[in-house]
């Protein structure tokens, strides 16, 4: 079977439908966890760069201390300004970082989600798609 694609517009609107669906089991801690999960997820793919930076690579070439030959960064407003030949790297630049997939909370977060879900037996596929639709309708 091959897994269809998903564009970061459809991960964001999954991600808002999911945050909406959690919205309706507050004493849930389960919910909250997953809730706080699409909300980094959420944030994340909706980060959009401030500014660019690109420098010059040579690679296989070492400088005195060993270390790999860089130049070194020019910064620029949009991606179209950066040099894209080869041997140029690009970086684009937020104001925040986002947030680190590794982070110590959410690896915290998933281990309280497996924990939640073994305790608590999942929901039948009805009562999801019920859920669901319950959600979907008022935002139509």
């Amino acid at each position: 079977m091959k897994m269809t694609e998903l564009t970061k517009e459809q991960l964001i609107e999954e991600a808002k439908l999911k945050i909406a669906i959690t919205k309706c089991h507050p004493n849930s801690g389960m919910a909250r966890v997953e809730g706080e999960l699409f909300k980094i997820a959420r944030a994340s793919l909706e980060a959009e760069p401030i500014a660019w930076r690109y420098r010059y690579v040579k690679k296989g070439v070492m400088d005195s201390q060993g270390e790999l030959w860089v130049g070194d960064w020019k910064y620029v407003p949009k991606k179209e300004d950066c040099n894209d030949r080869p041997n140029y790297e690009i970086q684009a630049l937020f104001t925040a970082p986002p947030v680190p997939v590794t982070s110590e909370e959410l690896v915290k977060a998933v281990h309280f989600y497996e924990q939640l879900k073994r305790e608590n037996p999942p929901a039948s596929g009805n009562q999801i798609n019920g859920l669901t639709m319950s959600v979907k309708r008022p935002a139509n």
